[in-house]
């Protein structure tokens, strides 16, 4: 008889004793062999250092060595790719006769991601028994199999209390404790675990998974667009999905990219029926979607669609909303250009007869309804009007979910074309006919009569739309007059709320009940200064104070000799406010003296150890307090900044602003932070108060805390605070005040003076917001280093850009010649003979990390700045280089990049995202709102032209020759920054550059295997490092009216 030798799985350092340690630890004792394999970091739970170490000084409680971890990105372990191999291996390995696995109804994607992931691994490869183990997170609804472990309990309890880290945050002590007593109870025991067993032949099986399966066909062909639509399934929130890709491309598509999907790859051909159809021959799930690769699905869309499905047993199919959006792809990039319409119709019996207003990818069917139907193949488009139309006429019961949640992308050469013109062009008109013959061929009488109805539902609806414009008119000239009754809405709403007892919505309440649990000291002091404010402006600035939900604030208002009748009458009202009077600060100017001397009076009435800088004009979310409270009590920050929103004189949101980590060259381009700031009350002091900058004194508080340790800044990633935009208030349009433009000018020649740099000067971005900055720089040598290939007529024009067109006097430039061919040798000798060119021969495969730490090591002088650029780099203007140069004078940045455009001139190049999924992403886009066509600080910018003090390169040890080919560049900008550097990408430094010249595109198996493997060492390499932090966004909130105004 075979010994018994039992494998576990755990998705993260600590499941395994959690879910079986009393099991694992009874089987060891009884003569088992017993394996464990940890699945993931558990980065997000503490260092995986730390975790591996808790986890092995736990499986040692249960006298239990044998542990692999395998170092997949905690919350991100895959379910398909490498990690098939991986589970296969260590069975192979290992041989169990048992294998342990997280339960299959878990709620922990992970846990049941590794399930999966095994079950579909070993599926007709090993047979054995499976013991699917419960977690005391989530105990398993359903179990058949008891195991008594009141003997090895103890043992259990020490195993857990080894993962110190964990129980700082959970009490996993107690849940075990309730849990096993519980399991106990059940089966006459003191202390007991619960599995699920079964006794598996390898045969594909659901495996008590409650939730039903959904079955994703995607039709593709092109890479570039199936990445979209594959990313926006591994968002779904419901991930019981199994994706079918029909494939009709060219070269086998690479999707380990996409591991966290189970994904099967289908070979098809190019018939868009045909596909389908054979997707179809492969469905497990109860469900099937259909996904073109150029469209993409919502968030929600199948969490909606089976919701919506479930409520309605007798539906067969049901659809949603579907955005349909303008786009068109530039250079492999997809770019979403505006919205055209929204189909989003309700049901209504024979209008499938006359035309489809429902994309295939709004629609979930019930696998049952393609037990009797199938896309007819003779149709080369309009196969799914044609499919719907049948389903219809066969009477398949649908359904309409009343949301948008998935979006159309129309592709044009322009980009703004409608859907029908699109289909024009396309010649897809020419087969409506045909598809309506075979149609009409199915008619019958009832068919007609719903026909007849929907004509006749139409002129109706028609008629009942004019009635309701009439009513509606009427009712909006009532809602007129009775707004013109109240003093404001805000007091309209706090007076009725105050009149029935309620404090708050329920939101609010729970709010205050956090703010009242805390320690009710007065942590912040409130300055605000006054001057002529609207009444009903001035009343919501003061409501906003009065409803925080944290009580530790005071309030400092300085009056700036307001002559408004309304502003003195609210600010008298004030100082009698029962609530407000005892925490109230108020001071009148006789003379007006501007928002800094108000400011600055307002300052040295307070008393608490953390200033809030707020305008008369603007609001406080009811949370503000508490949340930078909760911080301060995590620690003890100098400066705190929050995200905000933009609202217009009615209050209404016209965007949110979701700002970037502290990005101190940002600070020196544009004030991306203004609104909500909070500082350290002796901090501020200790520089004098507000600078005399009226308009810019906020900007100017910034940049004098710009040294800061960024330990001592806080980022709050919540919008607490509501800007208001007035027809004349910069927050609307920032011209509209040349005053505080001037004083914002100043602020920035002042501080970049003082800072030692000369010849300061100032001016407009006029392509964005904010400013240019620019100052006199020491021309000091730089050596430029140009790797290259076969690229002979770039070369040319990258040689020529530089010697002929630059004006920086002094520079080296060495080529590296990497396996070139004998024109490009031929070339390359001819250049020898000038001083300032040094050729280096490397005949090694290409390693674009090598080749340019070669050149640095062997080079042509010892200059303190390095500049390396690609062959395929065009110079447009002659002062680029002193331009790009000069960002190396501010301490503390150890890289710049310039912004590279393709020949065509759209953007290229405008800095890099990172994500641990996606590993760095292109900024080839300005944004939203052009918020990034700014100098600022990045996570990291391109080899393609990247300059570096010598120094930092030699601190980092130059670029890590183990990537090749990819990442090579971010790789080298993480490195700079953890060593404390930071990255600036020059918004004023403009090159073109014809991407791909020097190395290729990764157009073959070869390179994209070698993409690959770079892309894991990358993963492994950075972590949680690759977040992004420099990644400003804007949220338009779309809205037709916007009220800047308001008497």
């Amino acid at each position: 008889m075979r010994e018994k030798t039992i494998l576990v799985f755990a998705p993260h350092p600590d499941d395994e004793v959690l879910g079986c340690g009393g099991y694992m630890a009874k089987q060891h004792a009884e003569g088992a062999q017993v394996y464990v394999v940890v699945v993931s970091d558990g980065a997000l739970g503490s260092p995986p250092d730390v975790r591996q170490q808790e986890c092995q000084a736990g499986l040692a409680c249960l006298d239990i060595y044998n542990v692999q971890f395998w170092n997949y990105p905690d919350s991100r372990v895959p379910i398909n790719g490498a990690i098939l191999n991986d589970y296969r291996r260590v069975v192979e390995e290992i041989n169990p006769t048992q294998v342990l696995l997280p339960n299959p109804q878990e709620s922990h994607p992970d846990h049941r991601r590794v399930t999966r992931g095994f079950l579909n691994a070993l599926e007709e490869r090993w047979q054995g028994q499976l013991l699917f183990y419960e977690t005391v997170v989530h105990p398993a609804a359903f179990v058949n199999h008891v195991v008594d472990i009141t003997e090895k309990f103890n043992y259990k309890l020490q195993a857990i209390q080894a993962h110190a880290s964990q129980l700082r945050s959970f009490n996993y002590v107690g849940y075990t404790q309730t849990l096993a007593n519980l399991r106990g109870f059940l089966a006459n025991v003191a202390q007991a675990e619960a599995f699920l067993l079964y006794e598996w032949d390898g045969s594909y099986q659901h495996f008590f998974e409650t939730r039903p399966l959904i079955s994703v066909i995607v039709r593709a062909d092109d890479m570039g667009y199936l990445r979209h639509a594959l990313r926006s399934l591994i968002k779904q929130t419901y991930d019981q999905l199994e994706v079918l890709v029909v494939w009709f491309g060219a070269d086998i598509p690479s999707l380990q990219d996409f591991d966290l999907l189970d994904i099967r790859y289908i070979p098809g051909k190019a018939a868009r029926s045909f596909n389908l159809n054979l997707g179809l021959k492969h469905v497990r799930g109860e469900y099937v979607a259909i996904l073109d690769q150029d469209d993409v699905l919502y968030q929600e869309h199948f969490a909606s669609l089976l919701a919506e499905i479930h409520g309605h047993p007798k539906v067969d199919v049901v659809y949603s909303g579907c955005k349909v959006v303008a786009c068109n792809k530039v250079d492999n990039r997809i770019k979403v250009n505006k919205v055209i319409e929204v189909m989003n119709h309700a049901w209504q019996p024979g209008r499938l007869l006359i035309g489809n207003r429902i994309p295939i990818h709004a629609l979930l069917f019930r696998a049952t309804v393609f037990h009797s139907h199938q896309f007819d193949e003779t149709l080369e488009v309009y196969e799914d009007w044609e499919f719907l139309a049948r389903l219809s006429l066969s009477n398949f019961s649908f359904a309409h979910l009343d949301e948008v949640t998935c979006e159309y992308r129309a592709f044009s050469k322009s980009g703004d074309q409608l859907l029908a013109q699109i289909h024009k062009e396309k010649g897809y008109l020419s087969h409506r006919e045909h598809v309506l013959i075979k149609l009409l061929k199915k008619l019958d009488i009832k068919h007609f009569e719903d026909i007849v109805f929907l004509v006749k539902n139409l002129e109706e609806q028609q008629g009942t739309f004019k009635k309701q414009l009439v009513e509606k008119n009427k009712q909006y000239q009532t809602l007129v007059k009775r707004f013109e009754q109240y003093y404001s809405l805000e007091q309209f709403l706090a007076q009725a709320c105050n009149d029935m007892g309620i404090e708050a919505a329920d939101r609010a309440g729970i709010a205050q009940l956090i703010g009242r649990a805390l320690p009710q000291k007065t942590l912040f002091s409130i300055i605000l200064p006054v001057y002529n404010t609207n009444a009903t402006l001035l009343s919501q600035t003061l409501l906003s104070v009065r409803s925080q939900a944290y009580s530790g604030w005071e309030l400092c208002v300085v009056d700036d000799a307001s002559s408004r009748e309304e502003t003195q009458q609210i600010l008298q009202a004030l100082q009698d406010d029962m609530v407000v009077a005892p925490r109230l600060h108020y001071k009148r100017r006789n003379t007006q003296g501007g928002i800094v001397a108000a400011s600055n009076d307002a300052i040295k009435m307070a008393t608490a150890p953390y200033l809030v800088f707020l305008d008369h004009d603007d609001r406080l979310h009811t949370e503000a307090l508490l949340i930078l409270a909760l911080k301060l009590q995590q620690q003890d920050y100098t400066l705190l900044y929050t995200d905000s929103c933009m609202i217009d004189h009615g209050g209404q949101i016209m965007h949110t602003y979701q700002k970037s980590d502290w990005a101190p060259e940002t600070l020196l381009h544009i004030n991306p932070i203004n609104h909500l700031t909070v500082v350290k009350r002796e901090v501020l002091n200790n520089l004098g108060g507000l600078g005399d900058f009226n308009g810019a004194q906020d900007w100017d508080l910034l940049l004098q805390l710009v040294a800061l340790p960024e330990q001592q800044i806080c980022h709050v990633r919540q919008p607490l605070y509501d800007w208001r935009a007035t027809e004349g208030s910069v927050a609307y349009k920032g011209s509209e005040k040349t005053w505080a433009f001037e004083a914002a000018q100043s602020v920035l020649i002042n501080h970049l003076t003082q800072r030692g740099l000369k010849e300061v000067s100032i001016r407009a971005n006029e392509q964005s917001s904010g400013f240019i900055s620019h100052w006199h720089s020491a021309l000091e040598p730089i050596e430029i280093i140009i790797p290259t290939h076969s690229n002979l007529s770039g070369l040319k024009t990258c040689l020529n850009g530089l010697l002929q067109q630059t004006d920086y006097p002094q520079f080296n430039i060495t080529i590296v010649a990497n396996r070139c061919p004998s024109t490009m040798r031929d070339y390359l000798k001819t250049l020898q003979s000038q001083p300032q060119i040094r050729v280096l021969v490397n005949d090694n495969a290409f390693n674009w990390s090598a080749l340019n730490n070669q050149a640095v090591m062997v080079g042509n002088s010892n200059s303190a700045f390095l500049l390396f650029l690609n062959d395929d780099i065009e110079i447009k203007k002659a002062s680029w280089l002193g331009d790009l140069r000069r960002y190396l004078d501010l301490e503390g940045v150890g890289v710049v990049g310039a912004s590279l455009f393709y020949p065509d001139g759209s953007l290229q190049h405008g800095g890099i995202f990172t994500d641990p999924q996606w590993i760095a992403t292109n900024i080839n886009e300005w944004g939203t709102m052009s918020e990034l066509r700014v100098t600022r600080n990045v996570s990291a910018v391109t080899g393609a032209c990247l300059l570096t003090r010598r120094g930092v390169w030699e601190q980092v040890s130059g670029f890590d020759d183990k990537l090749a080919v990819s990442y090579n560049d971010v790789d080298f900008c993480l490195a700079v920054r953890a060593q404390g550097w930071r990255v600036v990408q020059a918004i004023d430094v403009e090159l073109f550059h014809h991407e791909h010249a020097t190395y290729g595109t990764v157009d073959n198996p070869k390179k994209q295997a070698l993409w690959q493997k770079e892309s894991q060492l990358m993963r492994e390499k950075w972590g949680e490092s690759l977040i992004e932090r420099y990644k400003p966004h804007y949220d338009v909130q779309l809205q037709q009216t916007r009220i800047l105004h308001m008497e």
